[in-house]
């Protein structure tokens, strides 16, 4: 029997293969695997951390449950993706659209760089900006670093309305970040470790496993 350490290094249909073969605490490799991944898209449409976590778990219940179902057609994650950002819309979908209130750090933490720090901020406050349509198109391809075929599947979009809505998005914050967004996108809406954790063990109780602590993997 393979190890932990092994299962981890697996290729994803491996994975899947296992989960589906009975040994459902292999399915917390796939969760640990795009967490962050997922987060990301959902946060960009629901524009807030509980509700991005919300979906997230949300969401990976349902891959869960559902996992029997993907074909492959498409990679694994651009499948987990989809469900996330169709568990985001619809959320926001029952909600009423608020203004979300920021509060602003009063302090900065002794080994960050300040630069770098208000750069990502002023990202999310122009990707907060930007209508929702755009909004998790720019995310999906410039945060993600999906291509357009993937982004174009995970929101349900064709290739072209995918690259008209990037033009667009990117137009909207080209005068505040310039030449600098591709190099700081990734540092907007972190997923830490502990989050990370948290997201997990909800997914792997809630699907009735007992998992190790992420040091034993």
């Amino acid at each position: 029997m393979a190890s932990s350490v092994a299962i981890a290094d697996l290729h994803d249909h491996d994975v899947i293969a296992r989960v589906l073969a009975g040994d459902q605490a292999a399915f917390q490799v796939l969760v640990r695997r795009y967490n962050q991944r997922m987060f990301r898209a959902a946060r960009a449409i629901t524009r807030t951390d509980v509700d991005a976590e919300d979906v997230l778990q949300q969401a990976w219940l349902g891959v869960f449950k559902n996992l029997a179902q993907f074909r492959g057609d498409a990679s694994f994650a651009t499948w987990a993706t989809r469900i996330a950002v169709n568990e985001a819309i619809a959320l926001t979908r029952k909600r009423p659209m608020v203004a979300e209130v920021v509060e602003a750090e009063t302090a900065v933490p002794p080994d960050a760089d300040l630069a770098r720090s208000q750069l990502g901020a002023l990202l999310e406050a122009c990707l907060a900006s930007i209508p929702q349509g755009n909004r998790e198109v720019m995310v999906l391809r410039d945060v993600l670093e999906l291509d357009t075929a993937e982004t174009a599947a995970c929101l349900g979009l064709t290739e072209e309305v995918v690259r008209v809505r990037l033009h667009r998005a990117r137009a909207a914050v080209a005068a505040a970040l310039t030449e600098q967004l591709a190099d700081h996108a990734r540092d907007v809406y972190r997923f830490d470790g502990e989050r990370c954790d948290r997201i997990t063990a909800f997914v792997m109780t809630a699907v009735g496993c007992n998992i190790s602590p992420p040091d034993s993997l």
